[in-house]
């Protein structure tokens, strides 16, 4: 309650202009005659208000709330509770706090701002503000306000209250409250004005008790005693609320009534019409213990109303009941008090307050207590401890028994009780005594809590005394049900709450008990008590406890540093101070927790983490943390912990271990039920896809699966169905069951509403369908068994042409590997290839560069035994030390051989072996071989390791250049094989760099393989600048011999830079840069000789000299280094792919240099390269310049495979083989070199005849894209329209595409030769002798050899190399296309071309003459050589049995060869002697033997010398009469110039081209026919004179033919048609001819 002072009124005074300003804004809001009485009550208002009320509210705001508050003190009447509920909104008041606002108006009086503040808080309403300002109110007759005002002796003072408290929205709640604190304050004012009624009339009853005490037989004492008491309650004691009197009279029947006095109630009993009693009531329906105690009871009774009290504080009211009698002590009638005790009631010592005085005086008197005594000292002290309430209420002989309980109770272990009904039996007294040292605020609430339970009660108050005597006492006052105290007994309650008293170390011990023997409980409980702080053992339930030291033990034992456990305690049970959550503990041992990094991991697993709680442990070695979360799922529910807990712990503690990566899709472990490892499968699909573009994102997939998960267990079990060997189902088995499965995934997926996330869960599905083989199994499943790279890691096997995606890549295969730090991929080309591993540094989008790698491989591939193959990885989790760095890289690249060995088929004693519980669905696949790539030059021991660790079938050939391989690095081989191709390109030019100086520039350092070696190459070398990612090396005239020698010792050194190079050989003006240079000041020779003008000198940076090293004018630009440097001008940097080199990189027409060597890979873009090519730069592609590094590795696998036999059998020790292997390096680098030979000779070869015929290459690029085996656009190879533009402008393929078809070219037929029986015959076992060296085969044995694994596949390779290198890249697809026989029969055709002409020595000599002669007569020889082995192909095709074997047909053959090519100067005869001899003499001419010149002359004749043997046969003539017959018939009929002029007749077009093919095929046929007939009928005579006969017999005929003969040749340009009238002649007359 508040009084307004003249502080009050100095607030006001003192008031800032800004409240003076809302007062007036309160006015004006008002207006109208209440203008000035507004303004005078916001003044009072405000003064009122504390300053918080006042701030964060605008001068709006507070303008609109007091104009409310004044519109409701002007509604108001002085006679009348008035109050208003209500939730300010709209325009009834217009201010924004969200709060309800209530505000009541009384006439001045008590109690007020306590009953309002009682009552809200029974509603749970916090009240925000409260302003209670007395006012001094002036109202009119009307009871109208006409003025306000702060007075000190006012009457009219009247209590106006505006309190603010928490919002309350329905309607109903504002109006119930409304009526019940309008009815609370009704009962303040009838309580408050009939106060002095109530003193007055305990007066008159303590008046009447003296007429009590007269009666005969009263006790005058107790009377007294009365009567001081309701004196002590009238002078403070009590709050007088209400009274009322009641009579008790005879009724019918002479029985007592009770009936309310009339008017004598008073406060809030005044309406004695709401009274039971206010009709006469029998006293006998009260029941029996009200009527004993009206009829025989004390003459006081205190006791407890049932009904609360509204006014002053809510509680149940006591109750003061004094009989009333006559004279003669007859009971006439009861007066009833109600109220409350005050404060002075329970503060005052017993002695002082009257009843209690007495009752102390009669417990001390039956104890025998003597004043003064130690007894007496102790019982006054319990008797004061005791509460006030039990003492008024209770008699004297139970406060006796319950003090003596107390006192017999000192120092006592046990639990003692005392329960008593009050007198009513509406409620009982309790008290609890308890040993001190077991007492806690816990205890209290567990014994309180029990006796409620227990009693069905309610409490009404509560007192703890911690008196002498080692106890401690709870006294319950609980009103309970009726008879139920006679249901529960002392003995009940007392055990109950001994239980309740043990020790948390006692219910600990009883716990672990469960577990452990009763000896080791108590030893582990008292380690634990002490190990254990109080907080935690004050918030955990020692059962549960108990577990936690399981836990604990259990980690402790096993040295585990962390584990979880998952717990519902109940809903009502709190977790960290939170209901309904489960319960998530995680234990540590060691460490503690980092909340940062394992919040997310609760997070991914669909926890939402509402509370957490961590508890230090004590131990002796290590200390330990308990940490309880209260976690729920995303929806706020208890999580299944059955079903569920054991997962989501697995999938935690693998998670913080980094066995797994923790992301979002972990939530599968919740909702889908799937194991973490389960998930893992997923997410690897997941990381795969994304790789591979099938989807665009891996968020959105995640939150996919998520979204759905019952798809994503679906998923995973098509996944299981199909690959769990546990399963006993066969293969096929299987398969049905997926297709089944697969119907109800299609089914599912129409639950999914979004397009990209439907197509998305596809292509999951796809990849599941398309993977052949996983080691997901093999490895444990949802237990993994094994590690590597320190995780656990999962691969798969895709079968790329099962899935249309991945068919676009052309791959065989690909293989996925992924764990929590790496991710890899490996793909392959076929069945038997391989490639380099490369360490990538583009995460996001490896794949995209293997991918990219893989088909330069293929290309590169074309030259060796296996197909392309590449394979990638990137380590997740890199630390920042470049040590540590190198580490983490070599394990994750373990990780990834692991997983493609895993799945990688084995040979046992010659059989494939499947991986044990690896089910695959593909054939068997047991070639596997990797090398060595960027980042991972030096893993080739570390694989070759593994590879013996899996017992695999290659042992150290799975991985080329180990320890015991041949290192690229010493033999130079990558660069030696460039450098031959280097050669080729100046050769053409005339130059011969081995003896001439040439300008280089160069990209690299000395350090390097390619580079370094490269510039070793060539004494001659003028290395005039070069760069690597470090520095800029500038050498503007440098001396041949002495640069190279300090080259050289870089070369040497240990990773050596080009800052280590020696300034003083420099040449004038020489320099090395940094090439992170901000400016650089180039020297005028530097300057010179990049070819850089003065304006441009002024701007250089070290990225800009880069450039212009790139573009200087120099003869031979050398790449021996990492990046792409050079694009095509269309082309954008993105399209480069190398971020990096984006600021140096150049375009294809900026290059001032001749030739390009491509030692390094991928340092020009293919279209780079073309452009360059097609401005007339030489240049090759990657893949053809640097193939000898993957050549030598093909060989060294190839050879240890060779050697594994002699190994295995003991006939070879491992020392002697790596022995033998050394020894044949050279050997084996030979062979490598003159790969690189015949390749670029071969493309060289190509573009000579794409410009005699560049359909012939369309025609194969048609051919290859139709099988698939070509994808132009991304080879970027022309169309058909492009090629037309570039033969209007005198160009046709570029060199760099033709090497592309080169290979795919090699690539197709090799293909088609494995599929075909080519390789097995007798006369292709040449290839396979020829590969290996001799010291090899001899050591290994021709056992080894004929069973060598790829024994079919070196052959093919080679003969595949033979063939294509001289015929050109079209030869074999011409064939097909012209003679419609399929590539293994033009290859057969060609092989036993190819033995015939002995085509192998015959390229020998050609390549030992061409130092004489230029490479222009070089390549016109090899030109002829081919068309002759074509021609002969043709040949064979038309003329042979295709069933006979080419041993068969070589074997019958040769000799009669031999015998022609002797004598062939002899027997040639017309033109074509004249054409032998002039060609004969041309090639002597040049410079060539006289024996080469004959014999490759006579070679030109071959397709006509086995005709010639073919007509001997036929005829059983003499091979040389034949050979006479045939030439002098070619003579006569003029054959010669008709097989040329069939040809020349016919103009470019592929058909008329074909026309002359077989008008040409035609006239052979006549020839061959009219020379049968000659032989035929020649018996002995010469076969000349038969000739001769024949014709003089056809003379017709013969005349005819020759004057159209003639006819024709006197045309200047005979036509096609002309010369097919003059064959067809040749035809007729030879059919004339053999009719005969």
């Amino acid at each position: 309650m508040s009084d307004t002072t003249e502080t009050a009124e100095s607030r006001i005074r003192e008031e800032s202009a800004a409240i003076e300003m809302i007062c007036e804004r309160v006015g004006l809001v008002v207006g109208g005659d209440d203008t000035s009485l507004a303004v005078d009550f916001a003044k009072i208002f405000l003064s009122k208000a504390p300053p918080e009320f006042l701030t964060g509210r605008s001068v709006e705001e507070l303008v609109h709330l007091v104009s409310g508050s004044f519109h409701f003190l002007k509604s108001s009447k002085s006679d009348q509770v008035d109050v208003s509920v209500t939730s300010p909104e709209g325009d009834s008041e217009s201010w924004g706090n969200p709060v309800t606002v209530v505000r009541t108006n009384v006439s001045e009086r008590p109690f007020i701002i306590d009953t309002i503040r009682e009552y809200l808080q029974t509603q749970d309403l916090a009240i925000d503000h409260i302003v209670y300002p007395l006012i001094d109110v002036d109202r009119d007759s009307g009871g109208d306000v006409v003025a306000v005002q702060l007075k000190r002796n006012g009457t009219t003072r009247e209590s106006f209250v505006h309190c603010e408290v928490t919002r309350v929205t329905d309607p109903e709640k504002l109006d119930l409250m409304e009526a019940e604190l309008s009815s609370n304050l009704s009962d303040v004012v009838r309580a408050t004005d009939d106060f002095e009624s109530m003193l007055d009339t305990a007066n008159s009853v303590i008046t009447d008790l003296d007429e009590h005490a007269a009666a005969s037989g009263s006790d005058k004492t107790d009377i007294k005693e009365i009567q001081e008491f309701i004196r002590w309650l009238r002078d403070g004691g009590f709050v007088f609320l209400g009274y009322r009197g009641y009579d008790l009279v005879d009724g019918p029947g002479g029985k007592l009534h009770g009936v309310v006095r009339k008017n004598s109630g008073l406060g809030i009993l005044r309406h004695q019409e709401r009274s039971r009693f206010a009709e006469p009531v029998p006293i006998a329906e009260l029941g029996k213990k009200m009527q004993h105690l009206i009829e025989h009871g004390p003459p006081l009774v205190i006791n407890k109303t049932n009904a609360r009290a509204t006014v002053h504080r809510i509680a149940r009211m006591d109750d003061i009941g004094i009989k009333q009698l006559d004279g003669n002590g007859r009971l006439l009638g009861i007066h009833r008090f109600v109220g409350l005790f005050t404060s002075k009631t329970y503060t005052e010592d017993a002695e002082n307050v009257p009843i209690l005085r007495r009752k102390l005086s009669q417990v001390l008197k039956e104890e025998g207590a003597e004043e003064g005594s130690h007894d007496y000292k102790e019982i006054s002290t319990i008797f004061n401890s005791m509460p006030t309430g039990q003492l008024l209420t209770s008699a004297e002989e139970d406060l006796a028994s319950d003090v003596r309980l107390i006192l017999n109770s000192y120092h006592d272990d046990d639990v003692h009780v005392s329960l008593r009904p009050d007198i009513l039996e509406r409620g009982v007294t309790v008290m609890v005594i308890i040993p001190e040292d077991r007492f806690s605020a816990e205890v209290r609430e567990d014994i309180e809590e029990e006796l409620l339970r227990v009693l069905n009660g309610q409490r009404l108050s509560s007192h703890l005394a911690m008196s002498g005597g080692g106890q401690a006492r709870l006294h319950f006052y609980i009103a309970v049900p009726e008879a139920r105290t006679a249901e529960v007994g002392v003995a009940q309650l007392e055990e109950l709450f001994s239980g309740l008293l043990r020790t948390w170390s006692d219910k600990l011990s009883d716990g672990l008990e469960e577990f452990v023997s009763q000896e080791e409980a108590v030893e582990l409980s008292e380690f634990y008590s002490r190990a254990f702080n109080a907080e935690y053992r004050a918030a955990t339930d020692p059962v549960i406890a108990a577990e936690d030291v399981r836990h604990l033990e259990a980690m402790r034992a096993d040295g585990r540093e962390i584990s979880i456990a998952f717990a519902n305690r109940g809903a009502s049970t709190s977790i960290a101070g939170i209901k309904g959550a489960t319960e998530l503990k995680v234990y540590l041992l060691g460490r503690r927790l980092i909340l940062s990094d394992f919040m997310p991991i609760l997070e991914d697993v669909g926890l939402r983490v509402i509370a957490a709680n961590p508890y230090e442990v004590k131990l002796p070695k290590d200390s330990g943390t308990i940490y309880i979360f209260a976690v729920q799922d995303h929806e706020e529910h208890q999580l299944t912990v059955d079903s569920r807990g054991e997962l989501l712990s697995e999938t935690i503690l693998a998670s913080r271990s980094g066995d797994v990566a923790s992301d979002s899709l972990n939530a599968l472990v919740l909702s889908a039920g799937l194991h973490w490892r389960e998930v893992d499968v997923l997410r690897g699909y997941l990381g795969y896809a994304f790789q591979i573009g099938a989807i665009p994102s891996r968020i959105s997939i995640r939150a996919a699966l998520i979204q759905y998960p019952g798809i994503a267990r679906e998923l995973f079990e098509l996944f299981a169905i199909k690959f769990d060997p546990d399963s006993s189902a066969t293969k096929k088995e299987r398969l049905a069951e997926i297709a089944q499965r697969r119907k109800a995934f299609f089914r599912s997926l129409r639950r999914v509403s979004a397009l990209a996330d439907d197509r998305a869960l596809r292509r999951l599905e796809e990849l599941i369908n398309v993977t052949v083989r996983t080691n997901f199994y093999r490895h444990g499943g949802s237990e993994p068994t094994y590690r590597s790279g320190g995780v656990p890691y999962i691969s798969f096997k895709f079968s790329c042409r099962s899935m249309e995606f991945l068919q676009r890549s052309r791959m065989l295969y690909e293989v996925w590997v992924h764990s929590a730090r790496m991710e890899g991929v490996h793909l392959r080309g076929a069945s038997v290839a391989r490639g380099g591993i490369r360490w990538s540094d583009r995460p996001d989008d490896y794949r995209t560069e293997i991918l990219g790698l893989v088909k330069t491989q293929m290309v590169k591939n074309a030259v060796i035994v296996p197909a392309g193959s590449k394979g990638g990885f990137v380590p997740l989790l890199l630390p920042g030390e470049s040590e540590a760095r190198f580490e983490e890289g070599k394990k994750q690249y373990e990780t990834l051989i692991r997983g493609l060995l895993d799945i990688t088929d084995n040979l046992v004693e010659g059989k494939v072996q499947t991986p044990d519980r690896v089910v695959a669905f593909d054939g068997a696949d047991p070639y596997l071989v990797v090398a060595a790539d960027k980042g991972t030059a030096k893993f080739s021991d570390v694989a070759n390791m593994i590879s013996t660790e899996y017992g695999f079938w290659l042992n150290d050939a799975f991985a080329s250049g180990g320890s015991n391989g041949y290192d690229h690095k010493a033999v130079g081989i990558t660069a030696r094989g460039a450098w031959e191709c280097v050669r080729r390109h100046f050769r053409e030019m005339g130059k011969d760099i081995d003896s001439e100086p040439f300008t280089t520039v160069g990209i690299g350092d000395m350090s390097g393989d390619v580079f370094g070696n490269g510039m070793l190459m060539s004494e001659q070398t003028q290395l005039i600048a070069a760069f690597d990612h470090r520095h800029i090396f500038i050498d503007p005239d440098p001396d041949p011999s002495t640069s190279y020698a300090e080259r050289k010792r870089l070369f040497g050194m240990e990773r050596s830079s080009w800052e280590d190079y020696d300034r003083k050989h420099l040449s004038k003006g020489g320099m090395v840069i940094s090439r992170g240079a901000k400016e650089v000041d180039l020297s005028p020779e530097a300057q010179e000789v990049l070819g850089i003008s003065d304006e441009d000198s002024e701007s250089l940076n070290g990225e800009s000299l880069v450039q212009a090293v790139l573009k200087a004018p120099v003869e031979l630009l050398w790449n021996g280094g990492i990046g792409t440097f050079v694009k095509a001008t269309l082309e954008t940097d993105a399209d480069a792919g190398d971020p990096p080199n984006d600021l140096v990189r150049v375009n294809a027409p900026d290059l001032r240099c001749k030739v390009v060597g491509e030692g390094g890979n991928l340092g020009f873009t293919q279209d780079a390269r073309v452009e360059y090519s097609l401005l007339g730069g030489a240049i090759n592609t990657d893949a053809i310049d640097n193939s000898g590094g993957v050549d030598m590795s093909d060989h060294e696998v190839n050879l240890k495979i060779l050697l594994a036999h002699g190994v295995a059998s003991g006939s070879l020790s491992v020392p002697d083989r790596n022995e033998l292997l050394e020894e044949l390096t050279e050997s084996v680098a030979a062979s490598v070199l003159q790969n690189n030979r015949s390749q670029s000779l071969a493309i060289s070869l190509d573009e000579l005849r794409v410009r005699e015929s560049v359909d012939d290459f369309r025609d194969l690029m048609f051919a290859l894209e139709k099988t698939a085996e070509l994808d132009r656009n991304s080879e970027g190879l022309p169309t058909a329209d492009a090629l037309v533009e570039r033969r209007e402008s005198g160009h046709a393929l570029a060199r760099p595409e033709l090497c592309v078809l080169l290979a795919y070219s090699k690539l197709s037929l090799m293909g088609r030769l494995l599929r075909s029986r080519v390789p097995d015959d007798p006369v292709a076992e040449s290839y396979l002798l020829g590969y290996f060296p001799v010291s090899a085969i001899a050591a290994a044995g021709q056992e080894s050899l004929e069973a060598h694994r790829l024994r079919r596949q070196i052959i093919a390779s080679q003969l595949t190399n033979d063939l294509v290198d001289l015929m050109g890249s079209a030869f074999v697809n011409r064939l097909v296309r012209d003679t419609g026989h399929p590539a293994k029969e033009v290859v057969n055709a060609w092989l036993i071309a190819s033995r015939l002409s002995d085509h192998r020595a015959l390229l020998s000599e050609i390549e030992n003459q061409q130092s004489k002669v230029s490479p222009r007569i070089t390549h016109r020889w090899l030109l002829g050589l081919g068309r002759v082995l074509e021609r002969t192909t043709r040949w064979v095709l038309q003329n042979i049995d295709k069933e006979l074997s080419p041993a068969t047909i070589v074997g019958e053959n040769l000799q009669g060869l031999a015998t022609l090519r002797d004598s062939f100067g002899d027997v040639v005869a017309g033109e074509e002697r004249a054409l032998f001899a002039a060609r004969v003499s041309e090639i002597r001419e040049v410079g060539a033997d006289e024996s080469f010149s004959e014999r490759l002359m006579t070679l030109r004749f071959l397709d006509q010398m086995l005709d010639i043997l073919e007509i001997a046969r036929e005829t059983g003539a003499d091979v040389l009469d034949t050979a006479r017959a045939y030439y002098r018939i070619s003579e006569e009929f003029d054959l010669p110039w008709l097989h040329r002029n069939s040809f020349a007749a016919a103009s470019e077009d592929q058909w008329e081209q074909r026309a002359a093919r077989v008008l040409s095929e035609d006239l052979a046929r006549a020839h061959r026919r009219i020379v049968v007939a000659v032989l035929t009928q020649a018996g002995s005579d010469e076969p000349w004179k038969t000739t001769r006969a024949l014709l003089r017999n056809k003379g017709r005929n013969v005349r005819r033919f020759k004057n159209l003969l003639e006819q024709v040749k006197a045309e200047e340009t005979p036509g096609s048609a002309a010369v097919s009238v003059v064959a067809r002649e040749v035809s007729t007359l030879a059919r004339s001819i053999s009719s005969r």
